[in-house]
């Protein structure tokens, strides 16, 4: 039975073969096999399209492995092949800009459109590419042509007026901003200090304070009233509000810090110290805050507070030679010269060019009254860094204090060559010619100082002192000290200076009148009690005049022998008068 049904199957299978067979030859053409082809669409776009996604895909790659050249090429090749797609032109642009190819960016997303043909989205783009290009002018104008605009969009533009420095403009998108979202703090806080620079402070603490109002007491808040009342000149009103500040948390650093540098204005460096401490205790900006409190203790004269912290603060920066140069400075107080010496040689080998450290190493050979000492430090300073003006300075600063003159003028004739716009190295030239008896090159000199600091109170005072001494130039001296009190009403040398021009002029009334307010500020300088002797004298009065001639004696005055003879000489006339 299997073998019948097995016959069956075959007969059925070779005729289903060549009735198919038959149907197929027939249909072709004899002698040749047809061809089959999958059945696909052909176009030129859909091919396109293809490879324009493999390029897409490669680009993705290279800049997966941080090729960037070769993705953004691909990323061209990639738009090249399907120009109309978003997609791919916002990639391409994207990879511009991050290559800052700005140019390229601008052409791909304008082609050849105008500013205001471009849609919201392309205007925001565009004025970002101006933005990093720095044309602020173009991308304000871009900004400003779009209506209804979005916060970001007034944010940007508020960014971009404060960056120009048109402040009012920046304000007015700021506040827009503001208003929109009135629980920024920071924008109110960058609004209230802009308010600050430009002086409009009644504006500014009525916002820090409508944020008090809405946002309840914050550290924040009342420091930024604190600093508004500062500004306004109520420097009380000030210490108040960072008082409040401090009880809410009492290591607030911005209100410590602002606190700290009102006493510090003030020389008041004890209450400064406490601030400083509680920074340094408690921020983490300790090391930083040490450095400061360090230089408190040593201006508060707390020297061994200062000595103990900046030997701990050098455990951890033994190479910081700020920190060496504080620490020669406290020893130098507590007398321990060596140690100060020690300490500013490292501060110098640590920096060679470190002006300060050099000077407080004169100063410790001329405080020792040993100059010699002192030039060989100078000279040391100009050989290890010769191109500094500072250390020709010095160098003529030392020679001075030994009256050699000339020394001084060769070295900072060399100090000017180096500088020629430095008013001390002018300053202190035209004091060596003028002790050295060249009395008009020392006027040369001053009026150097004068021609790059006009109205400069020291030189006025010594050129029209120089002068009057001299006798010459009286109307001259007159106004340039008239110039240098102008700055500083109440300056005892201005004044002496002044009444001693009113001496040379003959108006002893006027010199008396001045010579007297210059006694009443400085009551230690022999030159002001001669010139009050000599005045007096010359108004008769010579009780007053001796009184004033012995003064200068017993401060020691230069010209000694010169002065006792006037009291001799006084003393004869009072004891002839009383005959």
């Amino acid at each position: 039975m299997e073998q019948y049904l097995l016959l069956i199957i075959k007969k059925h299978l070779l005729l289903s073969t060549t009735v198919y067979a038959i149907l197929f030859l027939s249909s072709c053409t004899p002698g040749r096999f047809p061809v089959v082809h999958p059945v696909t669409d052909g176009s030129e776009q859909t091919v396109s399209k293809a490879k324009a996604q493999e390029h897409f895909v490669r680009a993705r790659d290279y800049e997966r492995r941080g090729l960037q050249q070769s993705a953004e090429r691909y990323y061209e090749m990639a738009y090249e092949m399907d120009p109309s797609s978003n997609v791919l032109k916002q990639q391409l642009i994207r990879k511009y800009l991050e290559n800052d190819k700005y140019a390229q960016a601008l052409l791909l997303i304008k082609k050849d459109r105008s500013n205001e043909e471009l849609n919201r989205d392309e205007k925001r783009t565009v004025a970002t590419i101006y933005l990093k290009m720095g044309e602020y002018t173009k991308a304000i104008d871009l900004f400003e042509s779009i209506p209804d605009k979005t916060e970001e969009e007034v944010y940007s533009l508020g960014l971009i007026y404060e960056s120009m420095g048109n402040i009012p403009r920046a304000l007015e998108n700021y506040t827009i901003f503001y208003n929109k979202n009135p629980g920024t703090l920071q924008m109110g806080f960058k609004i209230g200090k802009l308010l600050l620079g430009t002086k409009r402070y009644a504006e500014a603490e009525s916002l820090f304070l409508q944020m008090k109002k809405a946002d309840g007491d914050s550290p924040d808040i009342f420091t930024n009233l604190g600093i508004t009342r500062l500004f306004s000149g109520d420097t009380a009103g000030g210490l108040l509000y960072f008082d409040s500040a401090l009880t809410i948390d009492t290591v607030f650093e911005e209100a410590l810090r602002t606190r700290a540098q009102i006493f510090i204005n003030r020389n008041s460096f004890n209450e400064a110290v406490s601030c400083y401490e509680k920074l340094y205790q408690n921020s983490s900006f300790g090391e930083v805050y040490g450095r400061t409190l360090g230089l408190l203790y040593y201006y508060s004269k707390q020297y061994d507070k200062a000595e103990a912290l900046l030997n701990v603060l050098l455990t951890k920066a033994i190479d910081d030679y700020e920190l060496h140069y504080y620490l020669g400075l406290v020893y130098a107080s507590l007398g321990k010269n060596d140690g100060a010496r020690i300490e500013f040689e490292k501060s110098i080998s640590l920096r060679n060019e470190y002006d300060d450290a050099w000077k407080e190493l004169c100063y410790l050979a001329i405080r020792e009254n040993n100059l010699d000492e002192a030039v060989k430090v100078a000279r040391r300073y100009t050989v290890i860094y010769g191109n500094s003006p500072a250390a020709w300075r010095l160098q003529g600063y030392v020679y001075s204090l030994k009256k050699e003159y000339s020394g001084a003028i060769d070295a900072l004739k060399h100090a000017l060559k180096l500088d020629s716009s430095n008013v001390q190295v002018w300053f202190e030239f035209g004091s060596a010619l003028e002790r050295s008896g060249k009395v008009d090159a020392a006027a040369d000199a001053f009026h150097e100082v004068l021609k790059h600091s006009p109205g400069n109170a020291a030189a006025s005072n010594y050129l029209g002192y120089m002068w009057a001494e001299k006798g010459m130039h009286l109307d001259s001296s007159a106004s340039l000290l008239k110039t240098a009190l102008e700055q500083d009403n109440n300056n005892g040398a201005y004044l002496d200076s002044y009444a001693w021009v009113f001496y040379q002029k003959g108006n002893i009334d006027s010199a008396e009148f001045y010579i007297r307010k210059a006694v009443a500020r400085i009551d230690d300088d022999p030159v002001i009690f001669s010139h009050l002797g000599d005045i007096l004298f010359k108004k008769g009065d010579f009780a007053g005049a001796l009184k004033a001639y012995k003064n200068a004696v017993e401060l020691k005055c230069e010209n000694q022998d010169a002065i006792r003879l006037k009291i001799i000489e006084i003393e004869r006339l009072l004891k002839s008068d009383g005959k």
